[in-house]
């Protein structure tokens, strides 16, 4: 289980498949993305990913890439399927995001492309892209809340937990201990959630259609997220900014934030360290323009 911009070193032998990895943003791309693709060289089996990057253009047409936008694919283990597994053939690794859908991938895949539960495609394009209409079941909301706080609270054993997780969907047997321990982490998440909700109140209408919420000191990626969507619920543009950086999301799939100067990410979820005062008039331009 692996990030965006913390790849393995690639193994000396074996065919891979990557699964949720998103090529990594700006910079990081050239120092970690690219130069794990070209030291796999062939022995990359495929890669499957569901994140738009500016570098996908340069390996279209190329069998060793399946990559779909979120539109089409709201989540990566939809990608995923049967016939795809059995053209791949055999491989030595799968890497895989160490999210929710990035997991629930992996698990399919090792399933020879069969869900571990009846609702897991639909749990991943619930939890992948929220505001869709997409529903998660509560064995997913379970899931999703413990690999969250999971990635939170604990980074350093974070991946240890996210196999543990994974190795049990694909048996259909949740050990005890594991049981306990995502029992735990789900209720902490749950706390958690609750706790910081107090921020919205702060927030502001700066412009129809953008929701504004200034933040003194920074949160963790899943507090971030987590308010992120409630600030969606209420307006077409969620910013969050912090002392360090500010954070834009919308449900809305017209609207490409990563065309934004001083933004990078995916349409729908992009970050920079550029002030709002610096994006607000392209992010108003951008929802004029639709």
């Amino acid at each position: 289980m692996n990030s965006p911009k913390q790849l393995p070193i690639p193994p000396l032998e074996g065919r891979v498949v990557t699964l949720d990895l998103a090529f990594a943003a700006g910079d990081r791309y050239e120092t970690a993305t690219r130069p794990f693709i070209e030291e796999l060289g062939l022995r990359l089996a495929k890669w499957i990913d569901h994140h738009p990057h500016p570098a996908w253009s340069r390996y279209e047409g190329d069998p060793r890439f399946l990559l779909v936008d979120k539109v089409a694919a709201p989540a990566c283990p939809q990608l995923v399927t049967t016939e795809l597994v059995e053209e791949i053939g055999e491989v030595a690794r799968i890497y895989a995001h160490a999210d929710f859908d990035g997991l629930i991938s992996a698990v399919k895949y090792l399933r020879g492309g069969i869900a571990p539960y009846p609702e897991a495609d639909e749990d991943s394009r619930a939890i992948d892209a929220p505001g869709q209409g997409f529903v998660c079941s509560e064995r997913g909301l379970r899931l999703a809340r413990a690999i969250e706080r999971s990635r939170d609270a604990h980074p350093n054993q974070h991946g240890a937990f996210a196999i543990s997780v994974a190795e049990a969907l694909v048996s259909g047997k949740e050990p005890a201990e594991l049981t306990a321990t995502i029992d735990r982490l789900d209720a902490e998440a749950r706390k958690r959630q609750a706790g910081v909700r107090k921020y919205l109140d702060q927030a502001e209408l700066d412009h129809p259609g953008i929701l504004v919420l200034r933040l003194g000191k920074l949160i963790s990626p899943s507090d971030k997220k987590n308010l992120l969507r409630e600030l969606e619920e209420r307006a077409t543009i969620a910013v969050i900014e912090e002392p360090s950086a500010v954070t834009v999301a919308t449900f809305d799939t017209r609207l490409r934030l990563n065309d934004v100067p001083g933004l990078h990410g995916t349409e729908g979820f992009a970050w920079g360290k550029a002030r709002y005062h610096e994006l607000r008039e392209a992010l108003i331009a951008l929802l004029e323009s639709r």
